[in-house]
């Protein structure tokens, strides 16, 4: 919650904005009428799913989602480079930090790999 409500925060007080239309399934919780939390899809990669088919994609899926958290919870500044909407509604975005590309460490880390219109299995 603390890194949704963070990033939110920096979105707002950007210096300079974009503008794109979301689906609806962008907006996980709206908590009053200035609070309104929005989901977004890293763009160009494709990461191991939390449901995936096997023990390693899941074991994968949490590597990702933690060194994701990390980047951004130890990141001063983060900012977003959007590039419109993805297949369910989702902003597709570029994320960066002083740390770098988290789109790019991803995929060095083996934790994502390109995108290339469809999932394909973490699975050997």
């Amino acid at each position: 919650m603390r890194i949704i409500i963070s990033l939110l925060f920096l979105i707002s007080n950007s210096i300079s904005a974009s503008s794109f239309d979301v689906g609806k399934n962008a907006f996980t919780k709206i908590y009053d009428g200035d609070s309104v939390n929005v989901r977004f899809r890293l763009a160009g990669i494709d990461t191991p799913e939390m449901k995936g088919k096997c023990e390693e994609e899941k074991q994968r899926a949490i590597q990702a989602r933690d060194y994701t958290r990390a980047f951004i919870e130890q990141s001063r500044k983060v900012s977003f480079e959007t590039h419109g909407v993805g297949r369910y509604g989702r902003p597709l975005v570029d994320i960066y930090s002083e740390h770098g590309h988290l789109n790019e460490l991803l995929v060095n880390e083996g934790l994502a790999r390109v995108y290339r219109g469809r999932h394909e299995s973490w699975c050997n």
